[in-house]
């Protein structure tokens, strides 16, 4: 059989070319589109995934804990006093706060974190590294990046590096 051609606008007004083909066992339209723009999303969506997935896996593997788990550690040490809000730490790990809540009561469940009143609001509880966390946290550091310098750096030179940096920096600038 043959195939389909449809067209319609993207938002920003260019055409939009989907072919799809009327054979059984083909990919369905989605695959079949023509839009750089779609296949750009796609291969970022595509490589964080494979990159996470990876990072993640290894880091369990040598460390012992998921990468959420050293997703808080990294952003809970880097903020001043060493402590976070629950609310920022929502924020800052693209979580719930019912989310975070689970999250920081299982690190706390494994020693790395501890709950503290805020001394300046009774509303808020911080969270901070234990020593164990801190510990923790070095290994962890020290075995991600490892997995970066293998799944990540390997496989670019110093311009594609330096091209990335450039255009991912671009679009968070842009405030996406």
């Amino acid at each position: 059989m043959g195939t389909m051609t449809r067209s319609a606008k993207g938002g920003d007004g260019r055409p939009v070319v989907a072919e799809a083909a009327s054979d059984a066992g083909t990919c369905g339209v989605l695959g079949q589109i023509q839009d750089e723009r779609i296949q750009l999303m796609g291969l970022i969506v595509r490589t964080h995934r494979r990159l996470t997935d990876s990072l993640g896996r290894e880091l369990e593997q040598s460390v012992g804990i998921p990468l959420v788990f050293f997703d808080v550690l990294i952003h809970v040490a880097a903020a001043p006093e060493g402590r976070l809000t629950m609310s920022t730490l929502s924020v800052d790990v693209s979580l719930t706060t019912g989310g975070v809540t689970r999250l920081v009561d299982r690190m706390v469940d494994a020693g790395l974190v501890v709950r503290q009143n805020c001394p300046n609001d009774r509303r808020s509880i911080h969270v901070v590294l234990t020593p164990q966390g801190r510990a923790v946290l070095e290994q962890a550091i020290a075995a991600h990046v490892d997995s970066i310098d293998r799944h990540l750096i390997a496989h670019l030179d110093a311009s594609d590096r330096a091209a990335l940096t450039m255009v991912l920096t671009k679009v968070l600038d842009a405030g996406c």
